[in-house]
């Protein structure tokens, strides 16, 4: 009883303490499924277990927690990544998702990070919203240190991220996790973009709003000849990713049609940058036949990926569909 009470007791503090953030400027207002996989092994303490919940839930708090908006599963894990030693909870409701991280218990074993990678790439592919959204999956890791027991961490991550997810990895390391460590988080996350370190759990708790702004700038994947449907408020960006023909060693057109239902958007495109911009866009814009316009982008047979935003001109509400087709030469 008195353990509950203390749980309870925790939540109502964090509850009052971090939905300060619910408006303003630290507010993130992206579609994401985000899912937090949270390492709570021996080496960690259990007073930075506590302060790295403290650090989630500021986390969550700047979200906008919303059927139709952020939706965030989590992980616990340590030697394996079942029964008490995980909690995988899709939720879209802000107090539901305090409570079960205020809940998270410290396991204290091993670390086996490549089976909560399998189990999150599993619940994704089951849970998250279809690609047909043009939602980013994201699958943010904080650990401690390197992978010592289950299947092997980096290949887990691979397919993860290769799967039909699609999802993009934010390994977060915390403390001194030595020279296997910062190698075990660049293969993770397969981009060192994607790759956070951080000295102390109590430092996790002071960037939480970088971390946040961070992976709400993350792209979504989006596939050809899907017709995607997207919104944004105010001056605001939105971010996708698509494959290019490099496997089949062509070059192409990626041509991007986009209508604006409400207010009005423009897009600009790159094959480097995960961020494109006006300073950065290789597309040629045309009048596509009928409505909206065409954003016509050359990629090379050697370009990795074709990179895409949306920005938001009206200064109130944008709403927008698009489909990319891709032409080979």
């Amino acid at each position: 009883m008195r353990t509950m009470m203390v749980s309870i007791s925790l939540f109502v503090v964090y509850f009052l303490t971090f939905s300060t953030y619910v408006h303003g400027q630290n507010k993130c207002e992206a579609f994401i499924d985000l899912t937090l996989i949270i390492d709570s092994s021996g080496s960690v303490s259990p007073n930075d277990f506590e302060q790295g919940k403290k650090a989630l839930l500021d986390l969550v708090s700047r979200l906008n927690v919303a059927t139709e908006k952020a939706g965030v599963a989590i992980i616990n894990f340590a030697s394996t990544p079942t029964l008490s030693a995980q909690t995988d909870v899709y939720e879209f409701e802000r107090g539901n998702l305090f409570q079960q991280i205020a809940d998270l218990p410290r396991i204290g074993t091993n670390t086996a990070t490549g089976d909560a990678l399998a189990l999150a790439d599993a619940y994704c592919q089951s849970n998250c919203r279809d690609i047909s959204k043009g939602v980013p999956r994201i699958f943010a890791i904080f650990t401690d240190g390197h992978s010592n027991e289950g299947r092997p961490a980096i290949p887990a991550a691979q397919a993860l991220r290769s799967s039909p997810v699609e999802g993009t990895i934010f390994a977060v390391g915390i403390g001194n996790i030595g020279a296997d460590g910062d190698a075990e988080l660049l293969g993770l996350a397969g981009d060192k973009d994607y790759v956070m370190n951080i000295d102390s759990y109590l430092d996790l708790a002071r960037v939480t709003n970088a971390i946040t702004m961070k992976m709400c700038e993350f792209p979504a994947f989006v596939g050809p000849d899907i017709k995607i449907q997207g919104e944004m408020t105010g001056n605001s960006t939105r971010y996708y990713k698509m494959h290019t023909l490099k496997k089949a060693k062509k070059n192409s057109f990626f041509e991007i049609q986009l209508n604006d239902r409400t207010g009005k958007t423009v897009v600009y495109t790159s094959t480097t940058n995960k961020k494109p911009s006006a300073s950065t866009s290789r597309s040629m814009t045309s009048r596509a036949v009928g409505s909206g316009n065409t954003y016509t982008t050359y990629v090379p047979a050697n370009a990795e990926n074709f990179y895409f935003s949306v920005k938001g001109v009206s200064a109130t509400l944008n709403q927008f569909d698009f489909t990319v087709r891709v032409r080979p030469l």
